[in-house]
């Protein structure tokens, strides 16, 4: 081939990969997909996360319980119009219940009543939460006279503002299973109410520890009976010796405090209390924490060992 035409060949191939270029820029414009437009922050749907866990936050926890006995203290003031707003639309829609009945549905057994949470569930990681309850009542009358109630099941639900809503829940044998199974969405609270967290300093856990058990020894002292470590319930190996000790008990466990001592371990924390009765007698007090309000409790009484 001669040089002239090896030239002229040469400009073809040349000018045929510039054109080939030209064209895949061209399509590559024009077929790529378009970029999606700027998301607007104030139209971001609230995330919803549908993992159920045990909440272990003793600060959430006893905010929680300041919660529903703000609810139980609008029912002894009977402020309907409040209370009626405090409670989820959906509760008050399949029940009917208006500012003229609500002090009759919510009913209250006694004439002061306090709310105390012992287990907790929700939806970790969510803009809007869903907090199940499970707790009992303890009500006094001016008559000194005490009411005891069970088994008693919230709903409390929080939105990405910090307002919420109370529902009571009724049927439930498995708290966890029920919130597992519950239908958990996206809500709109119009209500004004802010969930505030409380900070709780372990010398007040451990006095709401003490304090709780001292209750239940009168009120419910099978549920007290099985909150004892396993040493302790070999001082007292049946319910009926716990029961005729209760008395010496309380006089023991009441007296206050004066220092304690901390260890934290994976899956509990440990208290060791340190207080002194009337004549002056070392009285240790041992609590193993594993959730908030879900704890074994041992005492040394030297008359006792």
């Amino acid at each position: 081939m001669g040089k002239n035409n090896q030239k002229i060949m040469l400009i073809i191939i040349v000018s045929l990969l510039i054109i080939t270029s030209i064209l895949a820029i061209y399509f590559s414009f024009n077929t790529s997909t378009p970029s999606a437009p700027s998301e607007d922050p104030s139209s971001k749907e609230p995330v919803i996360s549908k993992e159920i866990t045990r909440l272990k936050d003793v600060n959430t926890f006893f905010s929680l319980q300041n919660a529903m006995n703000y609810f139980y203290d609008l029912r002894e003031q009977n402020s309907a119009k409040e209370l009626l707003e405090l409670l989820n639309e959906d509760y008050k829609y399949s029940h009917n219940i208006t500012e003229n009945n609500v002090l009759t549905n919510i009913v209250l057994d006694n004439e002061s009543v306090s709310f105390n949470v012992e287990e907790a569930y929700y939806n970790a990681d969510s803009d809007i939460t869903y907090y199940f309850l499970k707790g009992y009542i303890i009500g006094e009358s001016f008559l000194d006279v005490a009411t005891y109630n069970d088994n008693i099941y919230f709903l409390i639900i929080v939105d990405v503002d910090d307002n919420y809503v109370v529902m009571p829940l009724n049927n439930i044998n498995n708290l966890e299973e029920y919130a597992k199974n519950y239908q958990i969405e996206n809500l709109d609270i119009n209500n004004n109410s802010q969930f505030e967290i409380v900070k709780l300093d372990d010398k007040n856990k451990i006095s709401n520890y003490i304090n709780k058990f001292s209750d239940l020894m009168f009120l419910d002292s099978n549920k007290a009976y099985n909150m004892l470590d396993v040493k302790t319930k070999a001082v007292y190996p049946n319910i009926d010796d716990f029961n005729n000790n209760i008395n010496n008990i309380y006089q023991n466990i009441k007296t206050k405090f004066n220092y304690f001592e901390k260890e934290e371990y994976e899956d509990n924390i440990n208290y060791n209390v340190q207080t002194r009765d009337n004549d002056g007698n070392t009285i240790s007090i041992n609590i193993i924490e594993y959730y908030p309000y879900d704890y074994k409790i041992g005492f040394n009484f030297l008359n006792n060992y």
